[in-house]
Order: C-alpha cells, then sequence, then structure tokens
C-alpha cells in the first residue's frame, strides 16, 4: 500500500515503508488501543527501536497509518469514479445507481483496511481523525458524488437541492456494513458473506432504498 523510494536513501525508505505497511495491517486487526509495537515490529521484521526511530511514538505511527489509507481510498475513490462517470446512464437508472454502489463496495473490498481502521477510529472518538487534514478530502469525494448524480439530476430524479451529504454518508454507511460485518450476517442472518448472491441481493436491495429515497425527495407538498 505504502510506495517506496529508490536511490541511495533505498533500504531506509523500504524499511519504514515495511513498518507502515505492518502497522495498518495491525491497527486495522486489533485498533488503537489493542496493537502493540512489539507486534508492529514483528510483523514489519525490524527492531522495535527502528519504529520509535521513524514515527515517535505508537500514537504517530497510527496517525500515519490512518492518514496512508486515508490517502490510498481517495486516490483509489477517484479512479473508480473517474472510470464511472465516462460510462453513459443510457435510460437506465437502476443499472446506474446499483453500478455505482458496486463500485464503491469494490473499492473498499479493494482496501479491507480502510472501513476496520475507520471503524476503530471512531470507536476512539475520531480524535485522530481530527488532527488529519481531510476536509479536502471530504469536499472533493462530495464532488465526485455530486458529478456521478448529476445524470439523475437532468433526468428529472433528483432535485437542485437534493442533500447530496445525506447520499455520500448513505452509501459509506452501508457499503462500510457489508464489508466489516461479516460475522453479523453469518451468525445472525445466517447468510454467507462471501457468496456472490449475498452480495447481488445486498446491492440489489440497497439501489431499490436509493431510487425510493430520490423520488420521495421529488414529491413536493401540496
Amino acid at each position: 500500500m505504502v510506495r517506496q523510494s529508490t536511490g541511495r536513501k533505498r533500504d531506509a525508505a523500504r524499511t519504514k515503508a515495511s513498518i507502515l505497511n505492518a502497522a495498518i495491517s495491525e491497527f486495522a486487526l486489533r485498533g488503537p488501543a489493542g496493537t502493540r509495537v512489539d507486534e508492529v515490529a514483528a510483523r514489519a521484521g525490524v527492531n522495535k527501536s527502528l519504529i520509535y526511530q521513524y514515527f515517535g511514538s505508537k500514537q504517530e505511527l497510527y496517525a500515519e497509518a490512518l492518514n496512508a489509507v486515508l490517502t490510498a481510498i481517495t486516490e483509489k475513490s477517484a479512479e473508480y469514479s473517474k472510470v464511472f462517470a465516462d460510462k453513459a446512464l443510457g435510460g437506465d437508472m437502476r443499472g446506474y445507481v446499483k453500478q455505482y454502489l458496486d463500485n464503491h463496495l469494490s473499492m473498499l473490498e479493494a482496501i479491507p483496511e480502510y472501513p476496520r481502521l475507520i471503524a476503530w477510529e471512531n470507536l476512539e472518538g475520531g480524535r485522530t481523525l481530527a488532527r488529519l487534514p481531510l476536509q479536502a478530502t471530504y469536499q472533493a469525494f462530495l464532488g465526485r458524488v455530486k458529478q456521478i448524480l448529476s445524470p439523475l439530476q437532468q433526468a428529472g430524479m433528483l432535485s437542485a437541492d437534493f442533500n447530496l451529504s445525506h447520499v455520500a454518508q448513505a452509501v459509506m454507511a452501508l457499503t462500510h456494513y457489508f464489508v466489516t460485518q461479516k460475522g453479523t450476517l453469518q451468525h445472525l442472518f445466517l447468510m454467507d458473506p462471501l457468496a456472490r448472491e449475498t452480495r447481488d441481493s445486498w446491492l440489489n436491495f440497497c439501489t431499490d432504498m436509493f431510487l425510493a429515497a430520490f423520488k420521495a425527495a421529488m414529491r413536493k407538498p401540496a
């Protein structure tokens, strides 16, 4: 996930990247409170002292890990959005909405550490998120959502003042749930979270919910 440099400083850059990648895995698995520096060092195959040398403290290592994952998901989001925006709507409203949700879910599945780290971070009160420069990232995400939804507005399915923040939050909540709650799906709802039909059924239901919400938003009081 973390890119490595070349040249004279290659070994140091590679070591730092290995530590950061190990930290991302450990923090996603155990959360910031449950992760131990010794475990990160063991996963990275380095002496623990190097972690403090490069990152200063466990908290700073966690902040760098969270920021690295947020950067990766932002880049992946821009990549998916560009590919999706290049596709024509073709009058298929339902297919358009479902494809967007499918793309977003695929993005999370491609970087599974992201929804897990965000879940842990929110359990911690979002204190580290508050330190990171995220407003520009979020506004860029909203801009991509707006671009993707513009064909629906042009087709008369969305009003000009439709709350895009609610759409973004709903997309994130629904798709994050499917990625992070596989145990709940399997053991409480008795569904196979890894089965393609489970995924398709979930996407179909979410698509219908969004289309119903869009239609409800267009109804004007008498």
